[in-house]
Formats: structure tokens, sequence, C-alpha cells
């Protein structure tokens, strides 16, 4: 596996890395709150101290002193692994009654009596915390500013032990999310493995569509577009073994036709049944030669790329081409070929080559059903919701009965007559049904011949 180009692989790192942000975050946090509340916590430990030790000044004849034996004063003082300094100020005087050490400055700020205050100061390169309160010893209502400091030893080890003991913590959270998010992003995507082991089974023998509904929605786009792909080889594929069945099918004959006369051709003893045998060659040749031409268009017209290649395509000027084409056949045969266009545009959306050969079938079938010296009309109608291509020619039409059997392939009605493959009406509808066009035939024979209508809708 190149991890460097997994999905699991890249959805995970990204997930990992939002983690570890989180982690982090919360890690920080944790400190933050857990060293504010630890904090709090020793500010009022520190806090209640000096209110015992407040208690503790009396006055006796407007003097200010300490009421309280040195051994209960260590006691109270006393914390370990802190330095704890005591100041005691008659604030009257700003004379110090009473200390264990040098706190600094005395805060000049008024006070309000009996409110806690706290400070930091760096003391001897020490850093103290510090809480006072301002308090009015009785009797005499004399001011005094009680303060007691310590060192934050005890609130730095703390906070160490609050980030030391948050870290490992995070670092098992993330590391189980890790885990648990790799293995349920492989989970998420084991569908998409599931999809690529039925799209290694499939084969030209084998050509079903993947399901989508087997794999997540963000790749159900992407499964219908590998199954249209599918269809559309399937289709292909499907068109060329019909190809070669029909080739198969129907050269069979025609070229052992040839080779038949060929011989016979070359074994003639005079010049005159040599030539007779030679044109009937060319004759097989060219019925050959129409015929392969008649499967490529059919094969042509069964493609499925051909619907993507739609444009606008002028009917009447296609129509006419068409005619100008088959002229020479209708003037050896005495047959009047005729055109009648409309005066309003005629235009469909539809690959001009294929609307050519359905045009072209047409007429070719009314030249060689029609009669001698007969008439052959191509007419070209348009309305608001529709354009028509008829073609109609007076010959001696068909049966009722044969009706349902023209637009089948290889189907041949009078094949002794007029020879022809039985492909052209067949190719006509095969291009018909391609752009949603809808073919009808009439025949009343003896009366007025055959009509053929093809209707393609205005889109």
């Amino acid at each position: 596996m190149r991890y460097g180009r997994s999905l699991k692989y890249q959805l995970t790192r990204r997930l990992v890395l939002v983690l570890v942000v989180i982690g982090t975050f919360g890690a920080m946090s944790a400190f933050l709150l857990g060293s504010r509340y630890a904090n709090t916590a020793e500010d009022r430990s520190l806090f209640d101290d000096v209110l015992v030790l407040s208690r503790q000044i009396k006055a006796e004849g407007g003097t200010l002193h300490v009421d309280l034996k040195p051994e209960a004063l260590v006691w109270l003082l006393a914390d370990e692994g802190d330095e704890v300094l005591y100041r005691i100020t008659d604030l009257r005087s700003a004379r110090v009654i009473a200390a264990t050490g040098d706190l600094g400055r005395v805060p000049e700020a008024a006070l309000v009596d009996n409110e806690s205050y706290f400070r930091s100061a760096t003391l001897g390169r020490r850093e103290f915390r510090i809480a006072y309160m301002r308090r009015l010893v009785q009797p005499g209502d004399i001011p005094a500013l009680v303060e007691i400091g310590e060192t934050i030893n005890k609130r730095t080890a703390m906070t160490q032990g609050i980030l030391i003991g948050t870290i490992p913590v995070v670092i098992i959270i993330i590391l189980v999310a890790v885990v648990l998010v790799w293995r349920g992003v492989g989970s998420s995507l084991a569908p998409l493995k599931d999809l690529e082991a039925a799209a290694a089974r499939r084969s030209i023998e084998n050509l079903l569509p993947l399901d989508p509904e087997r794999a997540p929605d963000e790749v159900r786009g992407l499964i219908e577009a590998i199954n249209h792909m599918i269809a559309r080889v399937s289709d292909s594929i499907d068109v060329q073994r019909r190809f070669i069945a029909n080739a198969a099918h129907q050269l069979k004959t025609p070229i052992a036709g040839l080779l038949l006369q060929a011989q016979i051709a070359l074994k003639a003893d005079t010049l005159a049944a040599a030539q007779a045998g030679m044109r009937e060659v060319e004759q097989s040749a060219t019925r050959t030669a129409h015929l392969i031409e008649q499967l490529l268009t059919l094969s042509r017209a069964e493609a499925p790329d051909h619907a993507s290649q739609a444009e606008p395509v002028d009917l009447a000027k296609v129509a006419q081409h068409v005619i100008e084409r088959r002229l020479p056949e209708a003037i050896a045969k005495c047959i009047d070929l005729g055109f009648e266009g409309s005066t309003t545009p005629c235009v469909v959306h539809a690959n001009e080559v294929l609307i050519g050969e359905l045009i072209g079938n047409l007429v070719d079938n009314s030249l060689s059903y029609g009669h001698a010296s007969g008439r052959v009309t191509v007419a070209v109608t348009a309305d608001e919701s529709s354009s028509t291509v008829s073609v109609v020619d007076d010959g001696s039409g068909f049966a009722a009965a044969e009706k349902d059997l023209l637009f089948k392939r290889f189907y041949r009605p009078d094949s002794s007559r007029h020879g022809g493959a039985g492909l052209g009406l067949a190719i006509v509808k095969e291009i018909a049904d391609r752009y949603g066009a809808r073919v009808t035939i009439a025949s009343r024979p003896a009366v007025d011949g055959t009509r053929v209508d093809v209707v393609f809708p205005n889109r």
C-alpha cells in the first residue's frame, strides 16, 4: 500500500491533526483552569492565616502589639515547601510593630477595612504571593495593616503536577482516538473494496452494472458514471457481435457465388463466354458491395455514440442531396424521381450522415420496387410539433399480411425479382428509433403503391 496515495491514510492523517490540535487545546485549558483553581485555593488559605493573625493584634494605651506566643506563631506560619513571612504595620505612623522579613513597600492605595487583597512581588530573587488586609483594632479604632507572604514553590509544583498529569491522559486519548479513527475509516471504506472486487469480476461475458447502493453517497456519482460507461461498452460489443453475425450470415452466399462465377469465367472456352461470366462476377460484386455498405450502415446506426453526435440537420437539403446521387439510377430505369419541399424550415437534431442513409434507403427501396417509367416522390413537410420525410412510389406495393415483417432484418418480400439483402427498412427503423422518430408505412396494391413516413418530433 502506498500510504501517500491511500485515501484511508489521508483521512486518518487529517483527523489525527485535528485531534492533536483539540488535545493540545484541551491540555492547555486543563492546565490553565487547574492553575487558576489551585492559586485560588492557596490564596484563600493564605488569607485565612491573615485573618487569624489580625485577631491577635491588641491595643493597650494606644499602642499596638501582637498577643500571640512565639510557638503558636511558628505553628500558624508553618508551611512545608514554602518560606512564609509576615508583617504588621501601624498605619498611623507606618511603623512596623512585628515582622519576620521584608515584604516590600507598604501598599499606598486606600484599603477597605476587613477586605482581602493580594499582590505578587519579587523579593531577593524569590517570587512571593502576599495576602494583606486593613483592620481597625479596638479600643480606639487604630488602623493596622496585616501582611503574610509565601514563596510560590508549592504553587509551581502543583501547576507542574497538573500539567504532568494532563499530558499523558491527552496522549492516551489521542492514541485511542487514532486507533478508533483508523478502524472507523477502514470500515467506512470497506464497501469500496467490495466494489473493487465486483468490478474486477466484470468481463466481456459479464457486463452487469455495479450496485451504487453498496457505496457511500460521496462515490455514488462515480459508480453511476462507471455503470453508464459499462452500458456503452456493452452496447458497442452487442453491435459488433450483431455485425459479425450478420456479416457471416449474409456474406457467405455472395462470396461463394463470386468464387463460383469467377471459376466458370476462367474455364470459359470463348472470349464471349468469359466476358459474360465476368459480367456476372461484376453484378455479384456490386450486390456484395451494396450488402457490405448496408451492414456497415446498420452497425453505425446501432452504435451508441451517434446519439451524442446530434446537430441541427435540414431535412430538405439532405433529401435533395440524396436525390441528386440517385438520379442516374432513376434515369436508367425511366423513373421520375422528384422532390417536394416545405416553405417551413425542417430542422431536426440528428447525425447528418445517418439521416442521409435513412432517406437513401427509402429512395433505394422505391426505385427497386417501383414500376419502370413510374414515379417516386420525396416530400419534406413540417408543422409546429414535428418534421416529416415521406417517400411515395407507384409500385405494386405489398400485402397487408407482410406489413409487420417489412422492418425485420433480411426479410425480402420478393427477393427473386428485386434482389437486395432485406436491410433497407431495418436500417430506416434503427435510425428513426435512435432519434425518437416514428415510422409508418402504408400500401394499396395496384392503386397508389407504397408510402413511408418518418416523423421527427421537434425538440
